[in-house]
């Protein structure tokens, strides 16, 4: 059984929390299952909606057209009139009309209150799933006595339209790439979690806040971005493990900033969550057109590290990765995401295990320089509060010990110091094994070329459309001999990717990859698997 069920509803009546409830179902009952969120930037009101899609076999995306929808409100049925196939089921409230309909009273449980626990009923019944299955999540819930009365109602006016049996052992838990970015951090040593409210990064701020002392970390919420990453800088300069979140337009605030870390060689973790830009954009939608800035972002020349992770396990394991590069190598590294990826339901598995590794650190001979120039690019750390050591760091051009200069040989002395430690980074970098991600069909000619979340619907429909699946998971430093490589003898090559102007193609062509073609997206929307099928049968 392959199916797509859209929960919609107004915003603030719980249909997120519905999703998240009946994902925890599937799972339990040994079904692969993925979870799509789309919400407009309010409060309350408008309208949202979930969409969940379970398999006996691993799903990564959601189809367009559902095969259930379940409409809460009147608005819910007008909206997703376009969603709907020849054959699907809808489930309405009991106060709207729609033929062939079935109706439900989906009640809240007081004025104003959510109505999960109704919807979580209505589906569980119709898809033959016994009453007891839905009990532990609804026994959950707050006003939990009648909450279960009416996921009781509920159950007993749903008919049952299908049958599902259980498909095996569950596969995983259900997770957030923003919770696994936030998990991978702490595991990475985080000590500082600095952030503004932006979404699609928030939730790694609100996750974190609420587990701080679980966690043992310090979450500071500054005045805006300009304050985040320069307090961030502080606590590093200090010695301490820092790590900031935003998106794309409070990344643009830190950018003089990105060149002082830089400049002063300052170990920085930078989470950058992608929305649909340009400016405020689309706040609550995904896009993938960050890309090129983050590379680029800061003036003068400096090395950086930028990731990409496409999975809740591959959040957690590049984020405590992340903590330790940037210390082994005293260099921002930013982490791309998207809303897509931070805000989806995965049914994963993360095992946790901390791992913090030490930097190069002053061993206490002779006297301190902080920027001492070695062969391999890299300063041995010390930290100001040290005993008989003046620790300096600086945005302006500097000698050895941190001094300002401004002389040829000295500018150049330090320029060069920063280049080797560019390319000491780059080895290590390129030497890793997973720099690049294959799926797919892999002996296959031909190729769908991509990068973040968006692996996630190639994934879904490679084995169908016969398409080996390659990633880029470093983009700078960027594995274009490992991808030439994955790439080598295809008849089809197919660059895809969330971005109107082709941004990842840009970066492709920068390294000597020239697609056949290039699939876009840019309406804030990820690809949705039945979209993209449909797409790759006129290629």
């Amino acid at each position: 059984m392959d199916k797509t069920i859209i929960i919609g509803g107004k915003a603030g009546a719980g249909i997120k929390e519905a999703g998240r409830m009946l994902l925890g179902v599937l799972a339990n009952l040994g079904y692969h299952a993925f979870g799509y969120v789309d919400y407009p930037s309010l409060i309350r009101g408008g309208h949202n909606f979930v969409s969940l899609r379970f398999s006996e076999k691993p799903v990564y995306s959601v189809d367009k057209k559902a095969d259930v929808i379940i409409a809460t409100d009147g608005r819910s049925i007008q909206a997703h009139l376009q969603d709907a196939k020849e054959d699907t089921v809808w489930v309405i409230n009991e106060k709207e009309k729609l033929e062939g309909a079935i109706q439900v009273p989906f009640k809240e449980v007081a004025p104003g209150f959510f109505k999960s626990s109704s919807v979580l009923g209505a589906v569980l019944k119709l898809f033959g799933i016994p009453l007891e299955e839905g009990l532990p999540f609804i026994l959950s819930l707050p006003e939990r006595e009648k909450n279960e009365q009416i996921y009781r109602d509920a159950y007993q006016a749903t008919p049952t339209v299908f049958e599902l049996k259980k498909a095996g052992e569950r596969k995983g838990d259900v997770l957030t790439g923003n919770e696994c970015i936030a998990l991978g951090a702490v595991d990475g040593g985080l000590e500082f979690y600095i952030a503004y409210p932006m979404t699609p990064a928030s939730p790694v701020l609100h996750y974190l806040a609420e587990r701080k002392g679980e966690f043992g970390i310090k979450v500071i919420h500054p005045e805006n971005e300009i304050g985040v990453i320069n307090m961030a800088v502080g606590v590093a300069f200090a010695g301490k493990r820092a790590m900031v979140g935003t998106s794309g337009g409070g990344f643009a605030l830190m950018t003089e900033t990105l060149s002082l870390i830089g400049m002063s060689e300052t170990p920085m973790v930078i989470y950058e969550a992608q929305r649909a830009g340009p400016s405020t954009g689309v706040p609550t939608y995904t896009g993938q057109s960050d890309l090129l800035f983050c590379m680029f972002a800061g003036h003068g020349d400096f090395p950086r590290v930028v990731l990409a992770p496409a999975t809740p396990e591959e959040a957690y394991r590049l984020t405590r990765d992340a903590l330790n590069i940037a210390w082994k190598f005293q260099v921002p590294v930013l982490i791309l995401g998207d809303k897509h990826l931070g805000e989806s339901y995965y049914l994963s598995k993360v095992r946790r295990e901390k791992l913090v590794e030490e930097p190069k650190l002053w061993e206490g001979n002779g006297e301190y320089k902080r920027y001492a120039v070695t062969e391999d690019g890299i300063s041995p750390l010390a930290f100001p509060g040290a005993e008989g050591i003046i620790v300096k760091g600086t945005s302006y051009e500097h000698d050895e010990r941190g001094i300002t200069v401004e002389d040829a040989l000295s500018v150049k002395k330090m320029q060069d110091k920063r280049l080797r430690k560019g390319e000491t980074l780059r080895e290590y970098i390129l030497s890793r094994e997973d720099t690049v991600a294959v799926g797919g069909v892999k002996g296959s000619d031909r190729v769908l070329i991509t990068w973040g979340s968006t692996e996630g619907t190639a994934l879904d429909v490679a084995e169908e459309m016969g398409f080996k699946v390659v990633r880029s998971v470093f983009l700078e430093p960027f594995p274009e001999e490992r991808l030439k490589q994955e790439i080598e003898g295809a008849n089809l090559v197919i660059s895809l990717e969330c971005s109107a102007s082709g941004q990842f193609e840009k970066l492709l062509k920068m390294h000597g990859i020239t697609p056949h073609r290039s699939l876009k997206k840019y309406d804030g929307r990820p690809f949705f698997r039945d979209e993209l099928i449909d797409i790759l049968r006129e290629v």
